[in-house]
C-alpha cells in the first residue's frame, strides 16, 4: 500500500484492547468505561480507535464537540456518544437528529434542545457537569438540584448522566481531588434525597481511576490510559499498560558534508567534522516539533542519532556519522516507539519539549497516515 506521506503512525489494536481489559478488570464489573476519543483519539485516529474500544466492551464514547461526534455517526457507529465540552446553540437540531448526548449548564440551552427534540419527535439526551473545583465548565454544586428539577419539567429531554472532573488527580498529594469528590458526592446525596435518579454518575478520569478508587461510581472516563500513556512521566498506575502508537518516517537522502558546512534553514548547524547527514521525510507539518525545543534525537537501527539544523515543515535532518552500519535511502526511522533494543516514549519526548504526552500524540497531524495492526 502506497502511503500518502513517508511519515506514518502504526496503531496497535491489540494494545488498545489489552489496556482496556486491564482497566475494566481493575475497576470491576459494576463500573462501566467511557472511551475518550476526542482530538482524533489523542492522535491515534478517532474512527478506528472507537470501533476497537467498542469491540473491547466500552459502553460510551466521549468527544469534545459535535463535529467529532458527527464523524463517528457518519461511519455507522451507533453507541452512545457524549459531548464533554461546550456546544454552541446552533448545533442543537443536529445533536438531536444525530442522537448525540450533550453536556449542558444553561436552562436556555436546555430549552433549545427540548424545542428541537419536540419538533423532530425525538428525545434530547443530556449530561450535567458539576464544577467541584476545576473552575472551567459546569454548575456550582449549590445550583445543581434546582437545575435538574427544571430539566425534569422540559418535554422530550432526559438527563442521562451527571459528572465532574478532577483538576489534579495525577498529583501525589490527593487532598484537593478528595475534596472535589466529597463535593460531588454531596450533590449526588442531595439528588438521592429528592428521589432523583440519574442513570450514570461519573467522576474519574484516567488518573483518578487508579489513584482514587472511591471515584469509580457508575462509569470511569478513560483517555490517556487507554492509549498506554501516562498523565505525567513518573505516574505509576500499577498496571502493565502498553503504548498503542508508534510514529515513524524514513530516510530520503544521505549527504556527506565537510567540516564547516551548514544544514537547514538559518544555517543553525555547522559541522565540526566530516558528517553524514540523513534527510528525514517528517517535519513540523506532521507534528514533529520545530521549536522552541525539538525531539533532540531519533532511532535508526536501535541507535539514537541527533537532529541537526532546524526542523522544517516537511523534512528534518540527523547526523548518522557514528552509525556502524550500511544506512541507505528508505531506512526506517523511529520517532516514538520501539526500534530494536531501544525505544523512545512519548513521555520522554514530552519532557524534552517541555510539555505532556497528551500534546505530543494529539499534535501528530491528520496528514500522517495511521496504519492499524
Amino acid at each position: 500500500m502506497a502511503l500518502e506521506r513517508l511519515a506514518w503512525c502504526e496503531i496497535s489494536k491489540s494494545a488498545l484492547k489489552q489496556n482496556l481489559a486491564q482497566i475494566q478488570n481493575f475497576v470491576g464489573g459494576k463500573t462501566a468505561i467511557m472511551a475518550v476519543v476526542k482530538a482524533n483519539a489523542y492522535g491515534h485516529g478517532a474512527v478506528e480507535v472507537s470501533k476497537t474500544a467498542l469491540d473491547a466492551g466500552v459502553k460510551m464514547l466521549g468527544v469534545s464537540s459535535f463535529v467529532e461526534a458527527k464523524q463517528l455517526r457518519e461511519v455507522g457507529i451507533k453507541a452512545s456518544i457524549v459531548i464533554l465540552g461546550f456546544t454552541p446553540a446552533e448545533n442543537y437540531m443536529d445533536i438531536v437528529n444525530f442522537d448525540v448526548t450533550v453536556t449542558i449548564r444553561s436552562l436556555d440551552v436546555a430549552r433549545a434542545l427540548s424545542t428541537a427534540a419536540r419538533r423532530e419527535n425525538k428525545t434530547a439526551k443530556v449530561w450535567v457537569k458539576v464544577d467541584s473545583g476545576m473552575h472551567r465548565l459546569g454548575l456550582n454544586p449549590g445550583e445543581v438540584l434546582f437545575f435538574i428539577k427544571k430539566l425534569q419539567d422540559l418535554p422530550n429531554l432526559v438527563v442521562e448522566g451527571i459528572f465532574t472532573h478532577f483538576a489534579d488527580a495525577d498529583n501525589p498529594n490527593l487532598d484537593f481531588a478528595k475534596k472535589q469528590l466529597v463535593s460531588f458526592q454531596r450533590v449526588l446525596a442531595e439528588l438521592e434525597k429528592e428521589e432523583i435518579k440519574i442513570p450514570v454518575c461519573s467522576a474519574a478520569n484516567s488518573a483518578a481511576t487508579f489513584k482514587l478508587p472511591g471515584s469509580h461510581l457508575d462509569m470511569v472516563r478513560i483517555g490517556i490510559a487507554m492509549y498506554g500513556l501516562k498523565p505525567v512521566a513518573d505516574f505509576d498506575c500499577g498496571l502493565d499498560l502498553q503504548p498503542a502508537l508508534t510514529f515513524k518516517t524514513e530516510i530520503t537522502q544521505i549527504t556527506e558534508i565537510n567540516k564547516g558546512e551548514s544544514v537547514g534553514y538559518g544555517r543553525g548547524f555547522f559541522a565540526k567534522r566530516p558528517t553524514m547527514v540523513a534527510t528525514l521525510a517528517v517535519g513540523y507539518g506532521d507534528g514533529f516539533r520545530r521549536g522552541p525545543k525539538n525531539w533532540g534525537e531519533v532511532l535508526i537501527r536501535s541507535q539514537r542519532v541527533p537532529l541537526v539544523g532546524r526542523v522544517s515543515m516537511d523534512q528534518a535532518a540527523v547526523d548518522i556519522t557514528d552509525i556502524r552500519a550500511d544506512i541507505r535511502r528508505g531506512e526506517e526511522v523511529v520517532l516514538i516507539g520501539r526500534g530494536g533494543d531501544d525505544q523512545i516514549l512519548a513521555e520522554e519526548v514530552a519532557d524534552k519539549l517541555g510539555t505532556i504526552s497528551y500534546e505530543v500524540v494529539s499534535a501528530i497531524s491528520a496528514r500522517v497516515p495511521r496504519i492499524y495492526k
